[in-house]
């Protein structure tokens, strides 16, 4: 009797540990229409330089960033990963210098840019 209690606990555990791996889920963000919009895809970059105001999903956004740019998404899921990457992508093809200075902004020692830079162009 006690093992198995203590199996459930370790169980319990290691399952709610798992679900805090991630960030806070926001799976519903519609990429394409930021994407095709260069205006509400300027905001969102406004939002996570402090140049302008942010929105719900451009607050999240920006609270991950610190994280999420120099480990390249390590704690993502793989939706989260997917939306992560392409506006990265839209954001770098759209204008290079913005691209770096968002990167400069939330990984200035620049210690893991290459594991970006790779995420960026695999996926991975």
């Amino acid at each position: 009797m006690k093992s198995s209690l203590f199996c459930v606990l370790v169980l319990t555990v290691v399952v709610s540990s798992s679900r805090q791996q991630s960030y806070p889920r926001n799976d519903n963000i519609n990429i394409n229409a930021i994407l095709q919009n260069d205006r509400i895809l300027l905001g969102y970059y406004k939002c996570v330089m402090d140049r302008g105001p942010c929105t719900k999903d451009g607050k999240t956004f920006k609270r991950a960033l610190p994280e999420a740019l120099p480990t390249a998404c390590a704690r993502c899921s793989n939706k989260q990963k997917a939306a992560f990457r392409t506006l990265l992508l839209a954001i770098r093809a759209r204008s290079e210098p913005s691209f770096l200075e968002l990167l400069d902004k939330y990984d200035p020692s620049r210690s893991n840019r290459e594991l970006l830079y790779t995420f960026l162009a695999t996926g991975l």
